[in-house]
């Protein structure tokens, strides 16, 4: 690693061609050498396997420069095999994509439940150093499975995708995100997590006792307060049990260093305080009922134009029902994959890393995530000591977590030209659920602009969130503006009043769930959250996909 911290110490376009820096899927932040080895290469290759079987003939390559993660999506090096699969291509495509959604509720989904729920449990104690090694080869192994299954649901956003653009020709709606609303309003763990959140709310909000330690004690002390009283200790009871099921993720992913929720309840507990105050009119199951009711009329009235055309109307109910899968896809891969996935490997990471540091050769169980895949298996085996290796690791990560990194590493590929076809996937993957656009012409510096991810317009004070550890900072109807969300951000947007992102595209998960909501969101601004200062007053038109700052 180099010792020179600041942007220079990237490569230059000269130097390396096209790959986005990580932000422009996930906030931008150091990932650990254990995790830059077992998690990113499986991801790359895991993706990669999945769309050969569609006969894409893109692939996807990563590169780990000073702790940041870069990917891109480019061509198979070999160009026989490009062209072989482009002889093949649309016609795999437009039989497989529609596949997906059943493959995920009836084949992967309830395999990955199944380990993942056996490994919130397992007990590895008793094993023997050699059957630990093989143990983490089994769960290195199975992370490639999980990116296979990854990258085959990727490929549901072009069902999203053909379904949204025979809604707009048919009904072409003067609201750019209503062909969207369609494929709101299903049942997801995210709807699960928010409701069981909602009801420890409601339990404070009866509670006189509850009421009074949540007001008046910061989130990391509130367990040992909660736990000096009858009322507390039946609260955490029922905390406990809501952990148990959703706390198996982090404020990121992808890096097995990050802390979860069931080991810090911190996170959630500072969400839970915003909920305590809310009208009942934020339940959840109403938020549900609406966005299905709006998912339903929209429906009826497009049936109805398109009622003259059988053959027409055969193909969009087609195409409705494959993409009818998007919303749950979305939510739930990113709680079994992404974030459980992950949780319980690093569950198991962390046993290893407690008899390391009995061992003497790391300082502390964390430590593990510092070193490489073949020091920790070395320290296992043989008792070596990397304690100076990973102090300086430890002490670089945080010099290069101060860096600001750029968005790109060389010169992405040009937009395709006037009638110039364009890859469904890519176009899929980069724009809609990437939002990554060409640069807008905007010169107003108090003017930002986006991706119009939900409609609506409001006016109101921007409160900037870096991580989910700001949670209980945030007030009701607040702007949040922030990198990006995932699902474990989904208690913030019953107190937000509207969304600002950096990244993401109408198919991102902020837009996804601000739509699901009724709030609106403006996505994929690139500079929202380094421009906004927390307390301004801002309006976001979430029509329009911009951010206006008063002054």
């Amino acid at each position: 690693m180099t010792k020179t911290y600041g942007s220079e110490a990237f490569p230059t376009p000269d130097q390396i061609s096209g790959f986005w820096s990580f932000d422009k899927m996930h906030a931008p932040r150091p990932i650990t050498p254990l995790s830059s080895q077992i998690i990113l290469p499986t991801l790359s290759e895991g993706f990669t396997t999945a769309q050969a079987e569609y006969d894409s003939p893109i692939v996807v390559q990563d590169k780990w420069i000073n702790y940041y993660y870069f990917a891109q999506f480019a061509p198979h090096a070999d160009p026989d095999v490009v062209a072989d699969r482009m002889t093949r291509y649309e016609t795999t495509l437009a039989a497989k994509f529609p596949l997906v959604g059943p493959r995920w509720e009836n084949e992967w989904k309830p395999s990955l439940i199944e380990l993942v729920e056996k490994n919130k449990r397992a007990d590895w104690t008793g094993l023997n150093d050699a059957e630990l090694l093989e143990q983490f080869d089994w769960f290195h192994k199975h992370m490639l499975h999980q990116w296979y299954v990854h990258g085959h649901i990727n490929f549901a956003l072009l069902a999203a995708a053909a379904f949204c653009d025979m809604y707009d020709e048919i009904v072409s709606p003067t609201d750019t995100t209503e062909s969207y609303q369609c494929l709101q309003g299903y049942h997801t763990r995210s709807v699960d997590a928010s409701k069981a959140l909602w009801d420890l709310g409601r339990m404070v909000r009866n509670d006189a006792t509850l009421l009074t330690a949540f007001k008046g004690t910061d989130p990391k002390a509130l367990m040992g307060v909660l736990d000096q009283s009858e009322p507390g200790r039946a609260f955490l009871a029922a905390f406990g049990t809501y952990l148990f099921e959703f706390g198996w993720r982090s404020d990121a992913v992808y890096d097995m260093a990050d802390i979860t929720w069931i080991e810090d309840p911190s996170i959630p507990l500072g969400a839970l305080s915003g909920y305590i105050d809310l009208a009942d009119s934020d339940n959840p199951d109403q938020h549900l009922a609406s966005a299905v009711s709006r998912r339903e009329g929209l429906m009826a009235a497009a049936r109805v134009k398109v009622a003259a055309d059988p053959e027409k109307a055969a193909e969009f109910e087609k195409r409705f029902e494959a993409a009818s899968y998007n919303l749950p896809l979305t939510e739930d891969h990113a709680f079994w994959i992404d974030q459980s996935g992950i949780a319980v490997f690093r569950r198991f990471v962390m046993e290893i890393g407690g008899r390391l540091a009995a061992k003497g050769s790391i300082a502390i169980a964390d430590d593990v995530h510092y070193l490489f895949p073949d020091e920790m298996k070395d320290a296992v085996s043989n008792g070596t000591n990397y304690e100076p290796a990973v102090a300086e690791r430890r002490a670089d990560m945080v010099e290069w977590a101060k860096v600001r990194v750029p968005p790109i590493l060389g010169t992405p590929p040009p937009p395709p030209g006037p009638g110039e076809k364009t890859d469904p996937f890519i176009e899929a993957v980069v724009v809609r659920l990437l939002g990554i656009t060409p640069p807008s012409d905007n010169t107003d510096p108090n003017l930002i602009t986006g991706v119009a991810g939900s409609g609506g317009i409001i006016t109101g004070t921007a409160r900037v969130v870096k991580s989910l550890n700001e949670a209980s900072d945030v007030d009701d109807g607040d702007i949040i503006v922030c990198e990006m969300t995932l699902p474990p951000w989904v208690p913030l947007f019953s107190i937000a009043s509207a969304f600002v992102t950096d990244t993401g595209g109408v198919l991102s998960h902020c837009a996804i769930v601000a739509r699901e909501m009724g709030l609106p969101a403006v996505v994929g601004t690139q500079i929202g959250s380094m421009v906004i200062k927390t307390g301004q007053t801002i309006t976001v038109d979430g029509n329009l996909g911009t951010v206006r700052i008063h002054v």
